[in-house]
């Protein structure tokens, strides 16, 4: 899987988004930015400084996309054998979020003085040690980093499995989700609400955007060429390599034309059972056709009107607040294509903006400042 991988340049090579960030928010002052970080492998401390400090540097533009791991190669590139059984690695992140929280609310509001005259930077009695000390951190704080426009980084997370649905609904402020169809985004948005609600927030404050990967042409028979054309292109120890990482299991080793069943992965569990859930018999061979170029060729393909209209039914059949446009594998050209046929109709039906807001990336998302009252770091 491994070889595959780099064979194919499947997440391969990977580099650091931290140290991207900064040179890339210098030259688009309207974007967000958010970076995946794992919850498993940094500490607390170590990842609050480093995300303040960013969202200074973007002016109040930066994101955490909170994941707690789901590779055994992952771990031991930071010196882990395996990584802690999956509940587990929710209940450390449960807590890891807790230090965050206070870290990045350990000034006060009042504390940074700046005050020339009198010679005063901050007023020490209004930052605050946090002397935490739970089951699996300890940390004394207070973070050294002055509170940034945002105070906390705008929170997204991907939570399919139970235990990742209830992290979800208590901490995360935008949830990236996967669904084969209607029915299952029903069912997991009013999960969600029902999840946020008995955690004290508004379900209508937790947005849900769903993954899609568009595929648009002049004619809906040029598009279905061309889905044809970028299929034939992929191998299959390509798709598997992708799907090996995400699902954290050797598939090679599998028969790939069995029916998946019950299969249980110790990875992103919820993403398989999307696939099974609405059809119990798939095979592995059958998801991999489609995983990599990000469909199976239903209505997602076609014209820009086609793929409109499917969307907008999408969202007010399934719920939701809109989609994670990821690029198709082996599509050269694939966001142009969107840029020039898919965002115009989609500008024209009023389901997309024509300017960007201004502020911070929160304020963007939720057109408020800060993290409302009932969000779990208050």
């Amino acid at each position: 899987t491994n070889e595959a991988s780099v064979r194919y340049a499947i997440q391969f090579p990977n580099s650091d988004p931290l140290c991207l960030v900064p040179y890339l928010a210098a030259l688009t002052p309207r974007l967000g930015y958010a970076v995946t970080m794992s919850t498993t492998f940094y500490p607390p401390y170590m990842l609050a400084r480093k995300l303040a400090t960013l969202d200074h540097v973007t002016k109040g533009r930066i994101g955490w996309n909170i994941v707690s791991s789901i590779s055994k190669g992952e771990a031991r590139n930071f010196g882990m054998d395996d990584l802690p059984p999956h509940d587990e690695r929710y209940d450390r992140a449960d807590e890891y979020m807790e230090v965050c929280y206070k870290l990045w609310n350990s000034w006060e509001d009042d504390a940074l003085k700046m005050d020339m005259e009198n010679g005063v930077f901050a007023d020490p009695s209004k930052i605050h040690k946090i002397n935490h000390e739970g089951q699996y951190y300890k940390v004394q704080g207070p973070l050294t980093v002055i509170p940034s426009p945002q105070r906390k980084p705008y929170l997204f997370q991907a939570g399919q499995s139970d235990r990742g649905r209830e992290f979800a609904a208590r901490h995360a402020e935008c949830i990236f989700a996967a669904a084969t169809g209607t029915r299952q985004m029903r069912e997991f948005s009013e999960d969600i609400a029902a999840r946020a609600e008995r955690n004290g927030r508004d379900p209508r404050k937790v947005k849900i955007i769903w993954g899609a990967q568009p595929l648009v042409a002049e004619t809906e028979s040029e598009a279905r060429a061309r889905q044809a054309e970028i299929r034939a292109r992929i191998p299959l120890e390509a798709s598997l390599a992708l799907m090996s990482g995400h699902f954290n299991t050797d598939l090679s080793k599998l028969d790939i034309d069995q029916p998946v069943g019950d299969l249980k992965v110790p990875g992103t569990q919820g993403m398989l059972e999307a696939y099974t859930k609405s059809n119990p018999k798939i095979t592995l061979r059958q998801i991999a056709s489609s995983y990599l170029s990000g469909n199976d060729g239903g209505p997602m393909i076609g014209t820009a009107s086609q793929v409109t209209d499917h969307l907008v039914y999408l969202l007010e059949e399934g719920g939701g607040d809109g989609f994670q446009i990821t690029p198709s594998y082996y599509a050269p050209d694939y966001f142009a294509d969107l840029n020039r046929m898919l965002i115009p109709e989609l500008q024209k039906r009023g389901v997309y903006r024509k300017e960007y807001a201004g502020g911070t990336l929160r304020n963007r998302m939720n057109e408020n400042t800060g993290l409302r009252a009932v969000h779990a770091a208050e």
